[in-house]
């Protein structure tokens, strides 16, 4: 194909397969094939390759043999390194990327930036000669009218690099159009930098986005994982070839370590990496830095534009002698033709490397900020034409460097400026200066520096813009086909046509595409020039339906009218095996099942190397097996008819015939020519309003709902399209033009009594609200117009009472008097303080009075009022209004949670409360694997605090994930972890002290569930009073000969009351529910004996109360054989009675230590 198209003949060829058969069967027409071949090969290398390498010998410092050698990258390279030289720069070493680099305390297994913006708008035919309907906004072009002077004067200046005076028709052109509608640096490098001072303009930020992509594992798993591998060897044929992992070379060393990883992540986390993730940056740039490489790009590209316009002039000379028909002059003609096409290629590969080679693995120049920048930078550039173009015409497809799209016929385009000598004209295409001038208002640098004085280190600062948009057509036709999936385009795939009707551009389509299915490629190639036919749409679409139906017809008939070669010819498909068939191993594909057949019938040497080209086609059988498996290699039909079935019937698995058109699976190739009939044609008809051309091929279902929006005429607008939304000041501006009043403002009618206090922000709504109170509605009703009338005869800068702002809302506005505003609420806020504080004390005193009455009148209280639901409402609300004296936290048999004996006005009650695990974390990186927060605290000996975190997480938590707080330690980042053996209650007495009260946002509660431990704040004894009163108690004293457990079933005890330890365990208990039943009231057990826990086993009741326990005294249990009796008594009573100051005096401690009372014992 290229020396047909290169040379003008076609050369003999031969099929790769065939070419071992026909060197045996044919060896004259191998050698004739091998001739033309090298024939072919020698003239396109003298005539287009050997111009090409030449031209970029005159730019790469190398030898052609080099040149040819090396790839687009090194030879930029080899070039700025010669430049770099001449501008006395030192060049960089080679980029080595950082093997262990981390995101979010995970490892990076790639990362890159997100490249120009690609997006196919629409799909349909699109030509100048059929109308299309433009959704256009008036206030678009009513915005190019006003800009029209500064777009033709910066196509004048900046483009024409004219001056505005030497233009004579200016005014003539403007009425013709309005008739018709750097170097990345870092903070480090700026701060060591000569030129850091305030003020500096040398720096400028752009944006762009960073993506990558991370494995699951934590930084934590990963240092784990490395430790583990570090300390292994890897095994060899033997023992003395076994070496230790750190002996490999670095490269194979991350290989292993990432294989592993890779393992380690699958099994733990059931995924090797998370979705990638953006992240909008900021990058630096220079304005400072040596300029070799813009200078080199744009001296690179001023020299592309030279020999591009030296290619034209030596075109047109080229016209010229051929009209003429001098040989001479038509030969050299050519020749520079060709000499500068292949310059200007040469210089755009070495244009497209600049910006490649920034991301190139070992660059000297490396840098991914430079890329990001350049492809976000367009990006946004193409974004902001698309939002222009979509108000004034239609785009159709945006491209990394382009916009295509349709503009109505009427819109402005080229013009010509002509100078008072008339001896230069400039012209103009309005839609590019347009675009051009908004490029220049957003993205000009007015930073650009230049160094003007080497000795001295001065600079020039000056704007630059080199980014310009060019205009390409207009062009007859633009064909976009359709995705066959909803809601999706295809991008970067359309056909373009010349006004003469040829083809423009193609890009994208299966008939670029090598090896594919030839039935398709003849389709495209005979259907796109159909395009241009008719003069509607539906017309247009009905001429290209006519070779849609005709190659269908073709299926449907299974190629009865053309030849088995022919057919085979366009059913076959052909694909490149890139590696031998040994290296693809178990995978399945039609390339895979085509070579393995063929090494069938031609022998294995056919599979050993890679390169194979494998032609086939799909057969029907076997049935129900994938298509990867039914491909039937086409050599086979072009060997003996005996061969040829034998092989055929086994693939196949079929005895009867095995003819080729009865092998074939037409339904297969039905739907593939059916899919590409669907994306060029059906769809695309559909989406432009158009019934559907050929009707064998079936719409998809989702399309038949797009087809009914388009054509529904009552669908509902959006409000979008008919009103737009409008800021402040416009609208003020235009109520005011419209009224003829700029300077007069309606005030509300609130505002009449208020000299000089109108709001400027307009009327502001007054909320009037009153009191509730139904004894003196009617006397505050009357107060309430009594003060109306005073605030509306009086000044309103007079203060307002207390009374007053309680009964009406203040109308003073926040914006025009802060001051006095603020004043009011001052005055508020204080009454409310003060309320609070009064109510407080009252509640205190109530609660005091209360306990003691309560004891008076022996629990008989209220009983006619309350019953036993109200009872509990009452304790539920007093938990949350009133303060807690907190007297004992004992453990319960839940993890992390605690009863706390409380007294809460007047009464005792035995709350649960939720205590978390507080621990910190000391990190010498900033670590967001808890969802703890940062704090400055003082670590303990004097350790440097880096980045503390305070976590806190519920005690079940903590135990489960034990095991990953210890693998944090073997994190080098980590410096060690805090308090993580510091006991809960200790955490929630030092929080909570003696007396605390629930948080305002805290919910009500019943008094099973329990409270956490931030929604208690402690409470300083000044503020609330702890156990003011003499809190009743009973004292339980109990001493044994021996410390030991006391056996309960075989001794009797000789005593007056009881005969066994149980008797008198129950005798205990019946006593103390006695005294509980005569006596309400916050009460405590004051326990005085060796092991309390074993005494409250034997008298459960205790578990009711807090418990308190006096040291035990061992002299105590010291008695003689004879007359214990008495001394056990008096020494008890003794004990007894010392228990009331004993427990006075702790009483006292804890108000004064800010502890409850449980922690002094």
């Amino acid at each position: 194909a290229v020396t047909k198209a290169k040379l003008g003949y076609d050369p003999e060829e031969v099929n790769p397969e065939d070419m071992v058969r026909f060197a045996k069967e044919k060896p004259q027409m191998m050698a004739s094939y091998s001739v033309s071949d090298a024939v072919s090969t020698y003239y396109l290398y003298t005539t287009y390759v050997h111009p090409f390498i030449f031209s970029l010998a005159t730019i790469i410092p190398m030898s052609p043999d080099e040149v040819l050698r090396k790839g687009s990258g090194t030879l930029c390279e080899m070039l700025l390194m010669v430049q770099s030289y001449k501008a006395n720069v030192i060049c960089p070493n080679k980029h080595q990327s950082d093997a262990e680099k981390f995101y979010k305390n995970h490892l990076l297994e790639s990362e890159t930036y997100i490249g120009g913006h690609v997006e196919c708008l629409e799909s349909g035919v699109f030509r100048s000669d059929i109308p299309c309907s433009f959704s256009l906004e008036p206030s678009a072009f009513e915005q190019l009218i006003n800009n029209l002077d500064r777009d033709l004067q910066y196509a004048i200046r900046v483009e024409g690099k004219m001056d505005l005076d030497s233009v004579s028709n200016y005014d003539e052109v403007k009425n013709s159009i309005m008739e018709k509608p750097p170097s990345i640096v870092t903070d480090e490098i700026c701060t060591a930098c000569d030129f850091n001072r305030p003020g500096k303009t040398c720096l400028r930020k752009l944006e762009w986005v960073w993506r990558g992509s991370t494995f699951t594992a934590k930084k934590s798993d990963y240092y784990h994982l490395k430790k583990q591998i570090e300390s292994e060897f890897v095994d060899g044929t033997n023992e003395r070839s076994s070496k230790s992992f750190l002996d490999l070379p670095k490269v194979e060393q991350q290989t292993r370590l990432k294989d592993r990883l890779k393992k380690y992540c699958q099994k733990a986390y059931k995924r090797v990496l998370d979705k990638p993730v953006t992240e909008l940056r900021e990058a630096g740039i220079c304005m400072r830095e040596n300029p070799f490489y813009v200078d080199t790009v744009r001296s690179f590209r001023d020299r592309r534009y030279e020999y591009k316009g030296l290619n034209k002039v030596w075109k047109g000379k080229l016209s010229e002698a051929k009209a003429s028909g001098n040989s001479m002059k038509i030969q050299e003609a050519q020749d520079m033709v060709v000499l500068y096409d292949s310059l200007q290629l040469a210089h755009k590969c070495i244009l497209n490397s600049f910006y490649g080679y920034v991301m190139r693995k070992g660059a000297r120049w490396y840098s991914m900020e430079m890329a990001g920048v350049v492809t976000y930078t367009g990006a946004k550039i193409i974004q902001n034409a698309r939002l222009l173009v979509e108000k004034i015409g239609k785009p159709l497809e945006l491209d990394t460097d382009g916009i295509w799209c349709a503009l109505p016929g009427s819109f402005p385009e080229n013009f010509t400026f002509k100078t008072i000598d008339s001896k230069r004209k400039l012209t103009i295409s309005y839609p590019c200066v347009m675009l051009n001038v908004d490029v220049a208002i957003n993205n000009t640098n007015d930073q650009y520096q230049t160094l003007t004085d080497p000795n001295r280190k001065t600079y020039t600062t000056h704007s630059e813009c080199s980014i310009e948009f060019e205009v390409d057509g207009p062009y007859k036709a633009m064909i976009i086909p359709a995705s066959k999936e909803e809601g999706i385009l295809i991008k970067k795939r359309y056909a373009v046509f010349n006004d003469d009707g040829s083809l423009a551009e193609l890009k994208g389509f299966e008939i670029k595409r090598r090896g594919e299915l030839k039935l398709i490629k003849v389709f495209q190639a005979e259907l796109f020039e159909n395009f241009l036919h008719g003069s509607t749409l539906k017309e247009c679409y009905s001429e290209v339906a006519y070779v849609a139906n005709r190659w269908l017809d073709l299926l449907d008939n299974q190629g009865k009218d053309i030849a088995d070669s022919e057919l085979l010819d366009y059913i076959s498909e052909s694909s490149t095996m890139s590696k031998s068939l040994a290296d693809y191993g178990q995978q399945k594909s039609c390339a895979v099942t085509t070579a393995k057949r063929l090494a069938d019938f031609l022998g294995d040497t056919m599979v050993k190397d890679k390169g194979l080209r494998c032609q086939y086609i799909v057969a029907s059988e076997p049935k129900g097996t994938p298509v990867s498996e039914r491909a039937v290699p086409v050599a086979i039909f072009q060997t003996d008819a005996e061969v040829m079935k034998f092989y055929v019937r086994k693939w196949c698995k079929v005895s009867s015939d095995v003819g080729i058109r009865s092998i074939i699976d037409w339904s297969y190739y039905k739907q593939r020519l059916g899919s590409a009939i669907q994306k060029i044609i059906t769809i695309p008809a559909a989406m432009q309003k158009v019934a559907n051309p050929v009707p064998r091929v079936v719409h998809p279902d989702w399309l038949h709902k797009k087809v009914r929006e388009k054509e529904d005429k009552f669908r509902q607008r959006k409000i979008d399209d008919t009103f737009k939304s409008m800021n402040k000041n416009e609208s003020t501006k235009k109520h005011n033009d419209s009224n003829g009043m700029e300077d007069e403002i309606v005030n509300d009618m609130e505002d009449f009594g208020n000299r000089g206090r109108s709001s400027t922000s307009g009327p502001r709504p007054i909320i009037r609200h009153y009191k509730a109170n139904h004894e003196q509605h009617s006397e505050k009703f009357n107060g309430q117009e009594d003060t109306e009338k005073h605030i509306g005869s009086s000044n309103i800068d007079q203060p307002l009472s207390v009374s007053q702002q309680d009964e009406i809302c203040e109308n003073v506005d926040r914006i025009v008097d802060y001051q006095g505003w603020l004043q009011i609420k001052k005055r508020k806020w204080k009454s409310m303080l003060g309320k609070r504080k009064k109510q407080r004390l009252e509640n205190s005193k109530r609660s005091d009075h209360l306990n003691g009455s309560r004891e008076q009148s022996n629990g008989k209280m209220n009983h006619g009022k309350t019953n036993v639901s109200s009872y509990f409402r009452r304790n539920e609300v007093v938990l949350t209004r009133c303060h807690w004296q907190i007297i004992q936290l004992v453990h319960s048999s839940q993890v992390g949670q605690f009863f706390a004996w409380v007294v809460v006005d007047g009464i005792m009650l035995k709350i649960p409360i939720s205590v978390p695990r507080v621990f910190y974390l000391n990190s010498r990186s900033q670590n967001e694997e808890f969802s703890g927060k940062r704090v400055n605290k003082t670590l303990p000996h004097g350790r440097h605090s880096y980045n503390l975190y305070e976590v806190t997480i519920n005690e079940e938590q903590y135990k489960e994930e034990s095991k990953k707080l210890a693998a944090l330690l073997a994190d080098p980042d980590v410096e060690g972890i805090y308090e993580t053996k510091v006991p809960l209650d200790f955490n929630a007495i030092v929080q909570l002290g003696c007396v605390c009260k629930v948080d305002k946002t805290a919910k009500k509660r019943s008094l099973q569930e329990p409270w956490n431990l931030s929604e208690l704040h402690m409470k300083t004894t000044t503020e609330c009073a702890y156990l003011e009163q003499s809190i009743s108690f009973f004292y339980l004293y109990h001493r044994t000969l021996s410390i030991e457990p006391p056996l309960r079933n075989n001794i009797n005890f000789k005593v007056e009351y009881v005969a066994l330890v149980r008797d008198a365990e129950t005798v205990m208990q019946s006593a103390i529910n006695d005294h509980r039943s005569e006596h309400h009231g916050p009460m405590v057990a004051v326990i005085e004996c060796p092991d309390v826990q074993l005494l409250k086993q034997g008298i459960r009741v205790l578990d009711d109360f807090p418990c308190l326990s006096i040291p035990s005294n061992a002299r105590d249990s010291q008695y003689q054989i004879l007359g214990w009796q008495q001394v056990a008594a008096k020494l008890g009573m003794q004990r007894c009675a010392a228990s009331v100051q004993w427990l006075n005096e702790r009483i006292a401690l804890s108000r004064y230590a800010h502890v409850s009372t449980r922690i002094l014992w």
